[in-house]
């Protein structure tokens, strides 16, 4: 049974599990899934903040419209760094439809891991936009299960990548495509809210599955993580993926 750790804004324990623990350190799972309720986007979007924090440059692919600068503002203020340099280390490239966002991962992704050379990929809502009912659902799993090979090739050559699925919207499409970025992980996290704590289940690898959930939040943090849902800050993103 592992010990439960916590998780808060100036504990580095997931990113860890995700990224390693220094730029430049080979990362423990080098495609990372975090599956859960909606919080999980603001939990990557932490994520990545802290990396750039630690130094690292990170891409950020957001499938969900749902990156939240805020996060990173705040992030920044608190450790004595002006907000203005952490944007600067995020690229961020947004995709509004579900063959935009295959394009950005399949044509664009690698070119930009190959200029950038970042610490850390992050994929915002992989599933979200593979649920629009006007593309048909073979068509949405082709793409996905199209992209879910392409970043796991990428994930092979050592780029540390981190996924975010949120189980949600609760359309039929949902189990489907989730078993697609299952397949694709090297690990899968689960993410569920227990008494004011946001845990997290190591489901893959199988050799885990008996270990004790991590402790990812308490009960003082889930309004931080969340606080400013989708609210837009005006900044410039050096990569705009096109």
């Amino acid at each position: 049974m592992s010990e439960q750790v916590s998780f808060s804004r100036n504990d580095p324990t997931m990113l860890q599990l995700v990224a390693g623990d220094q730029p430049g350190e080979k990362s423990r799972a080098a495609l990372t899934v975090l599956a859960g309720p909606g919080c999980v986007l603001d939990l990557g979007t932490t994520l990545a903040g802290r990396a750039v924090l630690g130094g690292r440059t990170v891409l950020y692919v957001d499938g969900a419209n749902a990156f939240d600068p805020y996060i990173l503002s705040r992030l920044a203020r608190e450790a004595g760094q002006p907000p203005k340099a952490i944007m600067q280390r995020l690229r961020l490239a947004r995709a509004f439809t579900c063959h935009q966002l295959e394009t950005l991962l399949v044509e664009r992704l690698p070119g930009a891991i190959a200029h950038f050379r970042p610490g850390l990929v992050v994929i915002s809502g992989w599933s979200h936009l593979f649920h629009d009912e006007n593309v048909p659902t073979r068509e949405a799993l082709r793409l996905l299960q199209g992209s879910a090979l392409r970043v796991h090739a990428l994930a092979e050559t050592g780029q540390p990548i981190l996924a975010t699925h949120p189980e949600e919207p609760a359309t039929p499409r949902l189990r489907p495509l989730e078993a697609i970025l299952v397949r694709a992980a090297d690990t899968v996290l689960r993410l569920r809210e227990d008494g004011g704590r946001l845990l997290a289940v190591c489901e893959k690898p199988e050799d885990s599955r008996g270990a004790r959930p991590l402790q990812v939040a308490c009960e003082r943090d889930l309004p931080w993580i969340s606080r400013y849902r989708h609210q837009e800050l005006l900044a410039a993103y050096p990569w705009s993926g096109r």
